[in-house]
């Protein structure tokens, strides 16, 4: 049956651009030594005309693990074309080694080859070996914009173009194929911490030094200070107090240029490691299955923000104590030296305060996580309250919220206050033994001056160096209070990163070609998880549900309120993953298909669309680059909200709020259902599309939506309980408690519903396919 192309759903294979996706066909009649890569999958819908993106691409093919463009532009935000920064990003995230290096092409290591060559115009090209002959060396070069052929280039051929820089790639170790060993030694993705501060080690090692050299030009200071009292000040020797003098100036100049350096140093790194583990974080958790997300959103926002105090605690704080606690030893050693029996006062006071310290923090522990758990409900109680502010007001549970609000208060007020005095007690109790310690040398002191064993420039020096001793055990306790907050939140947060993800970098996934969008769910069943701390097996949401959708059919599905229906959306979609059986594209398990390709060609909108503080325009595209204003005209026309953008004096500029605030729900059903639609879908899944809107809306949304669809071979499939929706469907499957109880064609199943038997076309009667399991369904249950 032939049909006019439709400009709403048409073309979903079609590369943007007219650009054919780069293919490495078999290479040219040149020496071979080995079999050319596969091209990176056919027929996406993602941006082509990008010659960067292609070669990335092509290069993950080249190494097993082909990624088509729509899964390597999942996670990034493309203005136009793909960057070099963002190249590098992209392939540091699907598990590849990346650098980004300055050198002529004669000079490139073969065994970094195939590489990247990045070339004027924004152009790239990915130069594959070099080919063995006489005369001048000619390389295997392959172009994005070609036909996909191999071409052999010199490199003065090359450089004419070539901008000087090379982006060369090698699969990391844990992405490759692990050996028995490696598998039980447990390797695998560095720790999102550890494995960021590693890469700052340099850092860290620098400013180890500058502390060292500022504890080791604080001891000259102190003894300077003892040479003064015991040499200078008896022989009034002015040259040597001025020369002494100059070089604790020196000293103390050096000092300050070292502590600065330190903090120079700490600061530079905690930036840039904020910004890894941050990015790292974010992406993580919007890349956990939905099955697994966290169950406070205020609760893990609060924990999230707590990044910096980890970081602080790992790579700032601990490090500048860990660089002073070995220099307590010196100092105890340099009294004993400068003091000789004075040193044993030290000795034996250091192991009480430590001791102090050691009871305090145990008793510091517990209150310092009753407070941090408080603060996380502290502020998902704020942001829920915030969220449904509305709903709080018109059912008058503001109470409520305030009294449990008041209650998190109070019980976080208890253990702030417990840990401050906590806190409090230890720092008193250092300040009083350091005190008690300079008291105790200077009795002693004196009696050793008075039998000449001792000098009143040495007593200066041992006090000196009994302060400078005792100095890091008051951070500790600071440290301490630090370490049971990070420990609270580096635990909460090591439970999500172990989470997982519903997409897997190392995983080869199934490329999308040829797609017709068949969809099939077979024998599928599922629960939906428990609450964190609930016993017991979730209850059965979806049981042995065996259903197909050919291409271009459009399907209702109906049912009572909380019989599946919407789940099985979730589940075509690929947010959820089945307990039970499988669900299938074109035949192939959606587990194996990358979720990003998946969603490229399928539209989804649910029953409770949220929208983002933005522009409009910001919301129906996305960040999609390749959405032009013609695209966007055609949208609106088709949802209806033209009507929307054309009675705001900004049109596409006009802010929505938070969450859509400033737009009325049905409003926001038609920005969902634009979002959805603006990237010309080969699947359509839609949960009640039109429930938020009035009569008018909903008919003539409808009509447009009808006549776009009779001329689209684009799979629908809609969740309603509206009965102008069934209009635009062939085929009717009724669910009842999480099974298929009725399935056929429009009309057979609406009067089997009603009790009545329409005839077909042909006058026969229409089949209608009632599942065993079937209980009565009441007419009230579907429409």
């Amino acid at each position: 049956m032939s049909r006019s192309p439709d400009p709403f759903f048409d073309e979903p294979n079609r590369p943007r651009g007219g650009r054919s996706p780069l293919q490495v066909a078999p290479a040219y009649a040149a020496p071979q030594e080995s079999a050319k890569p596969e091209a990176p999958p056919e027929g996406a819908s993602a941006p082509v005309t990008d010659p960067l993106l292609q070669c990335v691409a092509w290069l993950t093919a080249h190494h097993g693990r082909a990624r088509s463009p729509e899964s390597l532009l999942a996670d990034e935000q493309v203005d136009g074309q793909v960057s070099p920064d963002q190249a590098l990003r992209i392939l540091r995230e699907s598990g590849y080694n990346a650098g980004l290096l300055p050198k002529r092409i004669p000079d490139i290591n073969p065994l970094l080859l195939p590489a990247i060559l990045l070339l004027e115009g924004n152009d790239a090209c990915v130069l594959v070996r070099p080919l063995e002959g006489e005369g001048e060396r000619r390389y295997e070069v392959v172009f994005p914009d070609g036909d996909g052929q191999p071409a052999a280039a010199t490199a003065a051929e090359l450089g004419a173009a070539y901008s000087g820089f090379v982006l060369v790639a090698t699969p990391r170790l844990e992405h490759a194929t692990e050996s028995r060993a490696d598998a039980l030694a447990g390797g695998g993705e560095a720790h999102w911490l550890w494995g960021t501060l590693k890469r700052f080690v340099p850092y860290y090692r620098s400013a180890m030094l500058a502390a060292l050299l500022s504890n080791v030009l604080m001891l000259a200071i102190g003894l300077i200070t003892a040479v003064i009292f015991d040499k200078v000040l008896p022989t009034q020797a002015t040259v040597t107090l001025w020369t002494l003098a100059i070089g604790g100036g020196i000293a103390l100049a050096f000092d300050l240029c070292a502590r600065q350096l330190r903090s120079h140093l700490l600061d530079l790194a905690g930036r840039k490691t904020d910004l890894i583990i941050g990015s790292k974080l974010f992406r993580h958790t919007l890349g956990v299955r939905m099955e697994h997300r966290p169950e406070s959103a205020g609760a893990y926002g609060y924990q999230l923000g707590q990044i910096e105090v980890i970081r602080d605690f790992f790579a700032s704080a601990s490090l500048s104590i860990l660089t002073d606690l070995p220099f307590i030893l010196v100092y105890i050693a340099m009294t004993f030296v400068v003091a000789g029996q004075l040193g044993w006062v030290l000795v034996l006071a250091l192991p009480v305060l430590f001791g102090f310290t050691w009871v305090i923090q145990s008793r510091l522990r517990k209150a310092q996580r009753t407070l941090h758990g408080e603060q996380a409900d502290l502020h998902g109680t704020l942001v829920e309250a915030l969220e449904g502010l509305e709903d709080l007001k018109t059912s008058g549970a503001a109470g409520r919220f305030i009294r449990r609000y008041e209650t998190s208060t109070a019980v976080a007020a208890e253990a702030s206050l417990r840990s401050r005095t906590m806190i409090a007690l230890s720092n008193n109790l250092t300040m009083t033994g350091q005190q008690l310690i300079t008291l105790v040398m200077l009795v002693f002191g004196v009696y050793l001056i008075q039998d000449k064993v001792l000098t009143s420039g040495a007593l200066i020096g041992a006090v000196m160096f009994a302060g400078r001793a005792v100095a890091p055990i008051s951070s500790l306790v600071m440290l301490g209070t630090r370490y049971q907050s990070a420990k609270a939140c580096m635990q909460a947060i090591d439970l999500l990163m172990q989470k997982p993800q519903e997409r897997d970098a190392r995983r080869a996934y199934v490329p999308l070609k040829d797609v017709k969008g068949r969809l099939a769910l077979n024998d599928v069943g599922f629960s939906y998880p428990l609450p964190q701390g609930v016993q017991g097996n979730p209850p059965k949401v979806l049981k042995a549900v065996g259903l197909r959708f050919e291409p271009g059919e459009r399907v209702a599905v109906l049912g009572r309120i909380g019989s599946g229906k919407s789940t099985i959306l979730r589940l075509l979609a690929g947010l959820y993953q089945p307990t039970e059986g499988a669900v299938e594209f074109d035949g192939i398990d959606l587990r194996q298909v990358d979720p990003a390709e998946l969603r490229a060609r399928m539209g989804f909108v649910s029953q409770e669309p949220r929208l983002f503080n933005g522009t409009l325009r910001d919301n129906v595209t996305m960040g999609r680059a390749d959405i032009d204003a013609a695209r966007l005209v055609d949208v609106a026309r088709l949802t209806g909200l033209d009507r929307v953008v054309s009675a705001h004096p900004q049109g596409w500029d006009m802010a929505v709020g938070e969450m859509g605030g400033l737009l009325s729900g049905g409003q926001r059903q038609l920005v969902a259902l634009a979002r959805a639609l603006v990237h010309k879908p080969q699947i359509v899944l839609m949960d009640e599309p039109t429930s938020s809107m009035d009569a008018q809306s909903e008919l003539q949304f409808l009509r447009q939506l009808k006549e776009a669809m009779a001329a689209s071979s684009a799979t629908m499939i809609v969740v309603t309980h509206r009965p102008a929706v069934l209009e635009l469907v062939q085929r009717i499957v009724v669910v009842d408690g999480g099974r298929v109880v009725m399935d056929g064609p429009r009309d057979g199943v609406l009067a089997a519903l009603s009790g009545q038997r329409p005839a077909g076309p042909e006058g026969e009667a229409q089949k209608v396919r009632i599942h065993p399991t079937a209980q009565p369904v009441a007419k009230s249950s579907t429409l």
